[in-house]
């Protein structure tokens, strides 16, 4: 009988994940799981590491909020709030001010409700408490003070507030908004427009900027639009009736987080119930596109993050409501607790290049992130987390994770095991590996037949010290074979071709980060297709 040839499948680049749908139907270069992974220009790299940025005070001492901040003389700091005052952090020089103390009977407590921005002229930062406590007004330096009180006149208690148009847009109930005067933090409109379905049993989660002068307002289960004293400008000017209103942009769906919504891409991405969402003007279909009624909500498709909705289903709804979310550098990212836990474990990646979900990032067990700030450092912008026990980290920057909620302050000491070549310092952070996983779509070779699989071919590329595990999967039958683990003492490009021997219905190739960043560029694997087979096997 004449020999068969092989068949061969794989892909030659990664460009997505797709984690819900069966790894036989995914599409050319799309994954099927991606942990802690990057995917530039078709190769799957593992993400880089995050670098501690502060010790001492905040190690251990809870912080409630954050936000950027920036000086009269351009220079960007980060804001944080503990329970009875603020810290500075200076990303330029890594150094952390002095507490600035609130005043005296002043506090915060894990039960409010905390939010800063920064507004009113370069030097205040707001800090909200919650409905039940009034707003702090730092002026830059060293004084905290409490403004008066007195409705319409004075800042109103709040848990939720934007600065845009030069106006304070305050959450003041579950259903109420207030806007300040123009440029005036003191005076208040007392407009019932602001007042969103009065009486139902929806309740207000976050504001956030729109276009053309308007605001999107996202209850629990619908979302507004609206516009407040567009005419009125001069400094002191109070919102106008006439000037303003709020209109329905849909009431099938609603935000559950206000941490999560985004504007990104050209639009805005937030957390529903059923998944991610993008509100978009594109696509109004009636020439409007840049009217508040351009504005479309494609509610019946599928959400932006369908792909992970199995991700999305393993979130804590109990405890979504603390999420955070950034946009940086092409890339949505979002906070969330995952599997029961009670704080932000996970982190979700969408890479809007690609224009498909990229990775799953994982940190260490005990990482509980708070926020992140995007602020300068040097001379370009960087993406930072803040943890809400540990302090200010920095995102995409190391080979190794930084963590070590154990032991306050630095340390030498290794953690075992550790691989050749490796360096210790004195002053540094444990290092801790970060554990990448990629699991590739099935490989079916177009036919359900079963096949004999011979060998798989692996393009990667090395750093000094990085090592890579690679195990073969195959279904039905089902196996999960070692058959390699690769580490390079030097920084360069391997291609492992490494022998299978295995039978099945289906393969995949499953890498697994031992050390560093290894970094994966196509996947190739060769199978002997039988004939037709009559005899049914178990």
């Amino acid at each position: 009988m004449p020999t068969r040839e092989y068949a061969v499948d794989g892909d030659e680049g990664f460009i997505g994940l797709n984690s819900r749908d069966n790894p036989v139907v995914l599409g050319k270069n799309f994954v099927s799981k991606a942990q802690n992974i990057r995917m530039d220009r078709g190769v799957a790299t593992v993400r880089k590491g995050a670098e501690r940025l502060t010790v001492g005070a905040l190690v251990g001492t809870p912080a409630y909020g954050s936000c950027s901040y920036t000086t009269a003389a351009g220079v960007e700091l980060i804001v944080l709030v503990v329970s009875d005052g603020l810290y500075t952090f200076t990303p330029d020089t890594d150094t952390l001010s002095a507490k600035v103390n609130f005043p005296a009977g002043q506090t915060i407590s894990a039960a409010d409700e905390v939010e800063l921005y920064q507004a009113t002229g370069i030097g205040y930062v707001y800090i909200l408490r919650g409905f039940s406590k009034s707003v702090l007004r730092w002026d830059g330096s060293t004084t905290i003070a409490v403004p008066g009180v007195s409705t319409h006149t004075n800042y109103p208690n709040s848990r939720h507030t934007i600065y845009y148009g030069n106006r304070h847009i305050v959450q003041t109930d579950r259903n109420s908004i207030s806007v300040s005067h123009y440029l005036s933090d003191a005076t208040w409109s007392a407009l019932d427009v602001f007042t969103i379905n009065d009486g139902s049993s929806d309740t207000l989660v976050a504001v956030t900027p729109w276009t053309l002068n308007e605001f999107v307002i996202f209850m629990r289960n619908s979302i507004f639009y609206a516009a407040a004293g567009v005419g009125a400008n001069a400094s002191g000017d109070a919102a106008q009736e006439a000037d303003s209103y709020i209109k329905s942009l849909a009431s099938d769906i609603g935000c559950i987080a206000k941490g999560s919504i985004v504007q990104a891409g050209g639009g805005i991405l937030f957390l529903s119930d059923n998944g991610v969402y993008m509100l978009n003007p594109a696509g109004a279909g009636n020439g409007s596109a840049n009217t508040p009624e351009g504005m479309r909500l494609l509610t019946l498709a599928e959400p932006l993050s369908a792909t992970i909705s199995d991700v999305i289903a393993r979130i804590n709804f109990a405890a979504v409501g603390k999420a955070a979310s950034a946009y940086f550098e092409n890339r949505y990212y979002l906070a969330v607790p995952l599997d029961g836990s009670t704080v932000n474990n996970t982190v979700l990646v969408y890479n809007f290049l690609n224009k498909a979900w990229e990775s799953v990032d994982t940190y260490n067990a005990a990482q509980a992130i708070e926020k992140f700030v995007v602020a300068k450092r040097g001379s370009r912008r960087r993406l930072f987390m803040v943890d809400k026990n540990e302090g200010v980290f920095l995102l995409e920057e190391l080979d190794n994770d930084e963590f070590n909620a154990s032991s306050p302050g630095v340390s030498g000491t290794p953690v075992l095991p550790f691989y050749i070549p490796a360096t210790l310092t004195a002053l540094a952070f444990p290092p801790i590996t970060i554990a990448g996983e990629l699991i590739t779509r099935a490989y079916t070779f177009q036919t359900s037949r079963e096949k004999r699989f011979s060998s798989l071919q692996v393009d990667a590329a090395f750093t000094a010290g990085a090592n890579l595990q690679t195990t073969f999967i195959t279904v039905n039958p089902d196996f999960n074979t070692v058959i390699n683990s690769y580490g390079s003492p030097l920084e360069e490009d391997v291609t492992l071709r490494l022998p299978v021997r295995k039978s099945g219905y289906y393969s995949q190739v499953k890498f697994n980060t031992l050390n560093l960043r290894p970094s994966i560029r196509s996947v190739t694997v060769e199978a002997i297709v039988p004939g037709h087979m009559t005899q049914t096997r178990k």
